[in-house]
């Protein structure tokens, strides 16, 4: 018996059509990842990016880490990079991680040791935030005046108390005993009380409890060139055009270009969502 050409030439379209429709169906039902990253930074008005970030995927979770140099000592750089690059090495070859408060204490308590060593030849320091993801459980730790949110059902949640003097000073407005103008007057609020590379580092502000993420959650973790540059407002709006992490954090970083702010200091900004119900 004699193949008929049309009944091959069929075959072999039915044939490629089978195909495109397996690997239409394996592309769809492909699992999407759990957390979504991007990022966005910018140098603004300044000599040098002082500003260092980094995430991190594997077994134990996903964690972010963004740390901000600082520009009025020497070796800001080096000091959020080898803070940053810590927290990699020591997440990426630690067996197990839980507890999570307990490795962000012993990673922060190590890498302060290593910038005091280098204190010995430059004074340096830097501020950290850090997260970490785990079956969808977020947990954070933060040093100095860096900032973590939560962005949940269109509302900001500020996560971390900055360690600046103008918190304790709003703790003693709160007792009543300074004015709300002396708050506001005092040119040294904005001053770090606590940081990485101080010789009397102490608090370490952790999340208490891990927060159970939800569907469409976003993490922000920046540092002070964005949030003194950019009203919540601002940053509000740009998270509810609901643009993937990377160009809403793009997004974000272009509102502060365009406003051309005098003296702009270094701004980095690092957005986590949370992809499915999990």
């Amino acid at each position: 018996m004699i193949d008929s050409p049309f009944l091959i030439s069929a075959g072999f379209l039915m044939g490629i059509f089978i195909l495109f429709l397996i690997r239409h169906f394996l592309m769809n039902t492909r699992k999407k990842p759990e957390i979504i990253i991007g990022n966005a930074q910018s140098i603004g008005a300044r000599s040098e990016q002082e500003d260092s970030f980094t995430s991190v995927i594997n077994e134990h979770g996903v964690m972010a880490a963004l740390a901000d140099g600082m520009g009025g000592y020497s070796n800001g750089k080096m000091a959020s990079s080898l803070v940053v690059n810590l927290f990699v090495k020591e997440f990426t070859k630690k067996r197990q991680i839980e507890p999570v408060d307990k490795f962000f204490h012993d990673t922060l308590l190590l890498s302060n040791e290593k910038l005091l060593e280098k204190a010995k030849e430059k004074k340096t320091g830097t501020t950290m935030v850090v997260v970490v993801i785990s079956e969808g459980y977020l947990s954070w730790a933060s040093v100095g005046d860096s900032a973590i949110a939560l962005f949940r059902n269109q509302e900001f949640q500020n996560l971390n108390q900055k360690q600046i003097f103008q918190t304790m000073l709003e703790k003693e407005y709160l007792s009543g005993h300074i004015s709300k103008e002396e708050v506001l007057n005092n040119p040294k609020k904005k001053r770090l009380t606590n940081y990485i590379g101080h010789e009397n580092f102490h608090e370490i502000i952790t999340s208490k409890r891990a927060i159970k993420l939800q569907h469409g959650d976003r993490i922000i973790l920046c540092s002070d060139g964005v949030y003194n540059s950019i009203t919540e407002i601002e940053m509000e709006k740009a998270l509810m055009k609901n643009l993937p992490p990377d160009k809403a954090a793009e997004e974000i970083i272009n509102i502060i270009k365009a406003k051309n702010i005098k003296n702009q200091d270094n701004a980095t900004i690092i957005i986590l969502e949370k992809n499915n119900s999990k």
